[in-house]
């Protein structure tokens, strides 16, 4: 069963329906998408202390494209098991 979050705010409710709206999503799919970024980006700053410049640099660009490629296509999936038989061999 799925738990349940109530948010009392008139510009939370319009935000999250104009979003929807824009993207073809539920306001639950915005709200849990932005609760994600924020938490990946708190991460990453954690994360981000014990780097050199250059590393932060290129971490920043790499998590970008991950960013990018999961926007573009939000139903991929790393799934192949069409690619194997039974036996675990590639078919």
């Amino acid at each position: 069963m799925a738990r349940q979050l109530n948010i009392r705010s008139d510009e939370a409710f319009e935000t999250a329906r104009r979003l929807a709206e824009r993207h073809g999503w539920t306001t639950t799919e915005v709200v849990v998408r932005a609760l994600r970024r924020m938490d990946e980006a708190e991460g990453q700053a954690l994360r981000h202390a014990d780097l050199s410049p250059r590393q932060k640099s290129l971490h920043d660009r790499l998590a970008e494209l991950g960013r990018k490629a999961r926007e573009a296509a939000p139903e991929a999936t790393s799934e192949h098991g069409d690619l194997y038989g039974d036996d675990g061999a590639p078919r």
